[in-house]
């Protein structure tokens, strides 16, 4: 949420976030890859806070098991907000800070667990 604060992108934010947490490298590159993402790829698509924790997972656990954690953050967010699309998500927020950390929760827990 601090990231947000000093103005990251969402999925920005989940990726250097998870790379001070974790330690992982994280090139420049990647981090501007984010920049065709943010907002729901500009349309208002899939959350790319979402999409950034599953590259996390993607960086941390090998294939298979990254795509098993995949799948439980994918149910847990729908669980959670009925829906994973950033435009149902953000709507009657006024920024997505508050959504990120609990995102960013969620993928810790499914990293933990």
């Amino acid at each position: 949420m601090a990231l947000c604060a000093e103005g990251e992108n969402c999925s920005r934010a989940i990726l250097r976030g998870a790379a001070e947490k974790y330690d992982f490298p994280l090139s420049e590159e990647l981090l501007d890859s984010c920049n065709a993402i943010s907002a729901g790829f500009g349309v208002g698509g899939m959350c790319s806070a979402l999409v950034a924790a599953v590259m996390v997972l993607g960086i941390l656990f090998p294939t298979d098991e990254a795509k098993q954690k995949s799948l439980l953050l994918f149910c847990r967010v729908q669980e959670r907000w009925n829906c994973i699309d950033c435009t149902r998500l953000s709507a009657n927020r006024e920024n997505c800070n508050d959504l990120i950390g609990e995102i960013s929760g969620i993928l810790e827990e499914v990293i933990c667990g």
